[in-house]
């Protein structure tokens, strides 16, 4: 492991006690235990063995089912992968919860082979484990089955996904569902767990995490869909706030504890920043979706004595200037933490709670074509990105009147019964079928036509910013040819290992690299294509090169008109030329750093834009030029 690394891990143990910035005590934090020659001997003996059980399952004639709960067994193999490879261990005990771990993996590989499966139906919490489509890890998930379960129940239950506060490792997360750790609770919902891929706030690959994990469980156990709960606590408070209000009407109701709900005064943020990151912040800033709390129930809490009740408060405030109420719960005398009679009553009310079976009005807001649907609404396409967009819907009678702000593209899916015509802003258009798709035009709204002729044209998935292209499946190419600036191609070596350091320790999984002879039509159909070097060391970048709003050569760099020595690094997302419905990616990885994420949750916003030109240096790369394209892939946002 590299020293810098240790030591970020170090600190980041002692944050992982911190309520806010600023907010802290100081404390030691933990010293890493070092297994023994025995213990660890006794790991590698298990992870050799483990791994052989998982092969051997993969080519055993399981049935669909059973074949695919081994990730239930490889799990294991994944905890002890990052426990060693961030040394996780603080005590020997935690080395023996590993040795637990990877010995319950061995056991599920034999019961899988006697078609068995019998942790899926048990009473309590076990974990439970899936192939991430962002990265190929095997991450882990929880589930909480009530002591009333059985196998084979036909009636469908209510679910609630919670979701933890900072500090989890794999090894601790592990460890809650030791026996001792273990009872069955006596409810009658099941409860998802999703580890999230430990502490990034639930954002990026975080939040694709649990929308893996729910669709697990969705998949395996009889799930009223009307009855979905999203509620956390500290980070998972702004997780809950987070996902809740971006995805309004895909629970029953949100119950966010404590966390932070926008970046400026959380993060203490005093002085000017660059126009391209402060437009990024509306990406997540949960106070800027206020609106969508008119779509699902939601009640929050926070202490008397937290700092962190500033999120509800800010939410209450953002929420009143939209003219809707929110159900506060402040706990009584306490910190950071649940008052008990407070989280009585929350339990209380979320029991009362399920999605309606038809709506009957939307009120939607966005920012990004990122978060785009509530309901029957779907935006397809804004004006502007990062300005804010309305849709507001109401059935009166056999008309569904719409009115919208910032929006170009919208499609209404399905409409709901009954509704024989659409009027948007003041257009009068006749509804004769499930679904209306329509587009602004020089006359106002009118139907569709067509996808828009082939054009560019950001989308829900192909919006940017370059930290999206994390969310789903990506591949990073390298090059085997000569590069044509030795100091570019240091600066892309340098991002390389960084971006596998960050990812490892921000996101828990290794990046998938390739070598530029390596790719395959089949990967850049399917995954987001990252390409590190230049037009003379990466073949496939030099392929798509003329199809790039860039221009490069060996003497120079032109973006944006702009030209640029030729020791200049280009970096961007665009549509893939070979693939428009993946993104490419030019040498980058996320674009914030290891400090970022160690130092608060807040923190892992977008850096750089769409788009930047870089100046390399030695320690950090100089930002000559940045922005984002505009709504068709094009030079004319300008925001710089």
């Amino acid at each position: 492991m590299r020293p810098w690394i240790l030591v970020s891990l170090l600190l980041a143990l002692l944050a992982l006690t911190l309520p806010a910035l600023g907010q802290q005590r100081q404390q030691a934090p933990p010293t890493p235990y070092t297994p023994t020659t025995t213990e660890r001997e006794k790991l590698d003996s298990l992870r050799r063995l483990l791994a052989e059980r998982i092969e051997q399952g993969r080519r055993a004639r399981l049935s669909p089912g059973l074949h695919g709960l081994l990730p239930d067994a490889e799990v294991f193999l994944q905890v002890a992968a990052m426990a060693d490879r961030l040394r996780l261990y603080t005590s020997a005990a935690q080395v023996a919860q590993i040795t637990r771990g990877l010995e319950t993996g061995i056991e599920r590989c034999a019961l899988l082979e006697k078609g068995e499966a019998p942790w899926t139906t048990r009473p309590g919490r076990t974990v439970r484990g899936f192939v991430s489509r962002v990265d190929g890890s095997v991450q882990p998930y929880s589930v909480v089955l009530p002591a009333d379960f059985r196998a084979g129940e036909v009636q469908s239950r209510r679910l609630d996904v919670v979701l933890h506060g900072r500090g989890p490792t794999e090894v601790s997360f592990l460890g809650q569902s030791e026996p001792a750790n273990n009872r069955p609770p006596d409810q009658a919902f099941l409860e998802l767990h999703p580890f999230g891929r430990a502490n990034n706030g639930w954002r990026w690959a975080g939040e694709t995490d649990v929308f893996e994990a729910l669709e697990q469980v969705q998949r395996q156990y009889r799930i009223d869909p009307d009855r979905v709960i999203l509620r956390g606590f500290s980070m998972g408070g702004h997780g809950a706030w987070h996902i809740g209000v971006h995805h309004p009407c895909r629970w029953a109701g949100v119950s966010p504890g404590a966390g932070f709900s926008e970046t400026r005064k959380y993060a203490r943020v005093t002085g000017p920043v660059p126009p391209y990151q402060e437009a990024a912040w509306h990406i997540y800033d949960a106070v800027d979706y206020a609106l969508n709390l008119a779509n699902t129930p939601f009640v929050t809490y926070g202490g008397d004595r937290d700092p962190q009740l500033q999120a509800s408060l800010n939410m209450k405030a953002a929420a009143a200037r939209e003219g809707l109420p929110l159900n506060l719960i402040i706990g009584p005398d306490t910190e950071h933490r649940y008052h008990p009679e407070s989280l009585k009553q929350i339990m209380a009310e979320l029991a009362t709670y399920r999605r309606p079976a038809a709506r009957t009005s939307v009120r939607f807001t966005t920012w990004t074509l990122k978060y785009n649907r509530c309901g029957f609404v779907r935006v397809d396409r804004l004006r502007r990105h990062y300005e804010r967009a309305i849709v507001q819907a109401q059935i009166e009678g056999d008309t569904l009147r719409v009115t919208t702000l910032n929006v170009t593209g919208l499609t209404l899916e399905p409409l709901p019964p009954g509704i024989k015509a659409v009027a948007v802003d003041g257009v009068r258009l006749a509804a004769s079928a499930p679904t209306l798709s329509l587009e602004m035009g020089a006359d106002g709204w009118r139907p569709q036509a067509g996808d828009g002729g082939g054009r560019l044209r950001k989308q829900h998935g192909l919006q940017g910013p370059i930290d999206d292209a994390f969310t789903d499946r990506f591949v990073v190419v390298k090059g085997t040819g000569t590069p044509w600036n030795p100091a570019v191609q240091a600066h892309t070596d340098r991002t390389l290992t960084r971006f596998q350091d960050e990812w490892r320790l921000g996101f828990r999984g290794e990046v998938p690299v390739k070598m530029d002879t390596e790719v395959t039509e089949a990967d850049w159909k399917d995954a987001n294509l990252v390409l590190l070097g230049d037009p003379g060391s990466n073949r496939l970048l030099k392929r798509i090169l003329g199809r790039l709003p860039l221009r490069w050569t060996r003497d120079r760099v032109v973006m944006n008109g702009r030209e640029f020595g030729a020791g200049a690094v280009p970096v961007l997302i665009y549509p893939n030329p070979l693939n428009p419905r993946r993104y490419v990616v030019v040498n980058s990885g996320h674009t914030w750093g290891t400090a970022e994420i160690l130092g608060s949750n807040v923190l892992l916003k977008p850096l750089l834009p769409d788009w930047a030109v870089l100046k390399p240096g030695a320690d950090h790369a100089e930002v000559l030029a940045a922005d984002f394209f505009d709504e068709e892939w094009g030079f004319g946002a300008g925001r710089l």
